[in-house]
């Protein structure tokens, strides 16, 4: 397998019951109910007006705009919700008519965690992780199992999922989650909020739902999205996605930017030297270029928080900056029409079109081949096939290394060997290859022998230091061998037929190196990529899907005719 692409997050915190104890810092602030005058004196609480906005779960994005009027905190006599912001000096902070249970949370825990996903499909399906609830309650979106395997929805065109589905387009990779989670605060919107006035204009202008009139209702989740956010944890994340193979050092090196460097020291010296043997430079983050960077929440000043060589107190001042500028980490959904009555004729609608919408951008997965001889099905992905690993192969089916490869040597004889001055040679031939030694059975009186012997090395490495090596001898007895002649090679893939001479006579063997899965090359030291998803079907589409192969139902861009432009970009 090549180098592996990692997810780097530092996401929100669950509320630590020891913290709670300690201190005043969970469940909901004691709540005040301010006079006109002192409502128009206080500030807003940090992050008032992320819940209540539009949210596209296909694409993961918050859309800008509102769907629950955030501005509004006046409760209807000029008074208004105050609560104290421990973070700020207990400053008293107001809230929106519309937010509920505002609170304060823990701070972040300072480790980094690593979770690990096989295939592109489970990372899309990973990526709605920072939606805490069903958003799917309120929809009709039904599966059908005999034309999918595997089917994403949520998150299915994320930059994280287009990403993952463009390498998986060059070959197979594994994805790492690193993850530092942090939180601040944390609120929810009423169950009956107050519609925002522009989202309510929109609704209103709506023409009765039909296929002539689906485009303005396409448009308006273009503008408002398919869901909107009913309850946030506020505070500070950074996502990385990255080709990297050595997730447990790229782990110690986000440590080692966020917590104290003498808790880890063994580590990241045990990573600076596998560094060094792999020829990267220092670390392991610099080594990899291919990074995709989303960071919410607080002021970066400069470096890299994670995998550079920024000290830990740029996290930290970065973490500071979360409590006046925070973002949403975690968030609740509901679908964009459940806030409207039935009483609207658009409703039903907007319910129709946002199905249709997800159905049409869903990632599926169709099997198309069996698995080869020696392989067999995932359990817990049918089109992923499994090996029995071994020294050459991981249980991935992808080469442990470079070099790995399996070798034969068969098709030994000579001519014109001398080994006896009275009688023909005695022959034998022993064979050997890094720390294996073969050897043939002696074929006595004969000058020209052949023998029969084909020799199995099995898995093998290939490199500069160890050849293939023969020695030919006349067996005069058990303990009185003579040596006639010997040899050595370099070896090289393929079937390999050739000989070497000696004083007396010359000796002809043959051999076949062939490498491990995805290795080429003359010594399979080369890396040969093998794409997950080399042809890209639609729904409509039959055909065949390589293992694990992953497309998006509706895309329009991509159709029959247009199958072979795909699979060349």
């Amino acid at each position: 397998m090549p180098v592996l692409y990692v997810l780097v997050s530092l996401g929100a915190s669950r509320p630590n019951s020891s913290v709670c104890r300690k201190a005043p810092l969970c469940g909901t602030s004691s709540v005040t109910y301010g006079s006109p005058e002192e409502c128009k004196k206080a500030h807003m609480v940090p992050g008032y007006n992320l819940g209540g906005e539009g949210f596209d779960i296909v694409t993961m994005e918050r859309k800008g705009a509102y769907v629950i009027d955030t501005e509004t905190w006046d409760l209807g006599n000029g008074s208004c919700k105050l609560y104290p912001n421990v973070y700020m000096g207990r400053e008293k902070q107001k809230v929106p008519a519309a937010v509920l249970d505002w609170r304060v949370l823990p701070q972040c825990s300072l480790s980094v965690s690593s979770t690990t996903y096989d295939s592109a499909e489970t990372l899309v399906n990973g990526s709605t992780s920072s939606v805490t609830n069903n958003w799917k309650l309120g929809l009709n979106i039904p599966v059908d199992p005999s034309v999918t395997v595997g089917l994403g929805l949520g998150g299915s065109h994320s930059r994280a999922a287009k990403f993952a589905m463009q390498k998986s387009k060059q070959d197979r990779y594994n994805f790492y989650e690193h993850e530092v989670h942090c939180s601040y605060y944390g609120y929810r919107m009423s169950s009956k909020p107050p519609v925002s006035k522009d989202f309510l204009s929109a609704v209103n202008s709506l023409p009765p739902h039909s296929p002539k009139s689906a485009p303005s209702y396409r448009s308006l989740l273009d503008t408002y999205g398919t869901h909107y956010i009913t309850q946030v944890v506020l505070g500070g994340e950074i996502k990385r996605l990255t080709e990297s193979e050595v997730s447990d050092c790229l782990s110690v090196e986000a440590s080692a930017n966020v917590q104290s460097k003498a808790s880890i020291q063994a580590m990241i010296k045990h990573c600076r030297a596998k560094s060094k043997k792999l020829g990267h430079h220092f670390n392991f983050g610099s080594s990899f270029r291919e990074r995709m960077t989303t960071t919410s929440g607080g002021v970066i000043s400069r470096g890299d928080v994670l995998f550079g060589q920024s000290d830990p107190s740029v996290y930290n001042k970065w973490l500071e900056s979360l409590k006046t500028s925070p973002d949403v980490v975690k968030y609740n959904l509901r679908p964009l029409h459940t806030i409207l009555p039935d009483s609207l004729t658009a409703k039903s609608g907007i319910k129709k079109e946002i199905e249709n919408y997800i159905k049409q951008n869903a990632l599926f997965k169709k099997c198309s081949e069996k698995c080869k001889v020696g392989h067999k099905s995932n359990p817990r992905d049918p089109c992923a096939c499994v090996c029995n690993n071994n020294q050459n192969i991981r249980s991935n089916c992808c080469p442990a290394g470079k070099g790995r490869a399996t070798l034969r040597v068969y098709s030994l004889y000579a001519k014109n060997l001398y080994g006896d001055k009275w009688s023909e040679t005695d022959g034998s031939v022993e064979v050997t290859y890094d720390k294996q030694v073969k050897r043939t059975e002696i074929i006595d009186d004969n000058d020209n022998p052949r023998w029969k012997e084909w020799f199995n090395f099995g898995p093998i490495t290939i490199n500069m230091v160890n050849k293939l090596e023969f020695k030919v001898y006349d067996e005069d007895s058990a303990w009185n061998s003579d040596l006639l002649g010997k040899c050595s090679f370099d070896l090289r893939q393929g079937k390999v037929s050739d000989s070497c001479t000696f004083d007396h006579g010359t000796f002809f063997f043959s051999y076949t190196v062939e490498c491990a899965p995805s290795l080429g090359g003359e010594q399979c030291q080369e890396y040969i990529p093998s794409p997950s998803a080399p042809r890209w079907l639609t729904a409509s589409t039959p055909g065949m899907g390589c293992s694990g192969r992953i497309t998006w139902m509706g895309d329009r861009s991509v159709t029959p005719g247009s199958l072979a432009n795909v699979v060349s970009e």
